[in-house]
């Protein structure tokens, strides 16, 4: 295992400043989640789930067909 995160390191293939970013928020959410299935019925969980995917969707769909304010975004060259 050692040798692995040390090429991934040295390499560059991961980025271990998202993989915690990554860690944090699914331990966090995991606890939430846990906490709200406990007071919600079945029902009720699906309808949440179900409400937070359309809302993905949209603002998929919103992103993929509206008009981004600049068409062009250049940082500088070399």
């Amino acid at each position: 295992v050692n040798v692995t995160i040390m090429q991934a390191h040295t390499n560059h293939n991961v980025d271990f400043i998202l993989a915690l970013i990554l860690l944090l928020g699914s331990s966090l959410g995991a606890q939430v989640g846990a906490k709200v299935s406990k007071r919600l019925k079945g029902d009720q969980l699906k309808i949440l789930l179900a409400s937070l995917v359309l809302l993905v969707m949209v603002k998929m769909l919103l992103d993929l067909l509206l008009t981004p304010d600049t068409l062009l975004d250049y940082i500088g060259g070399h």
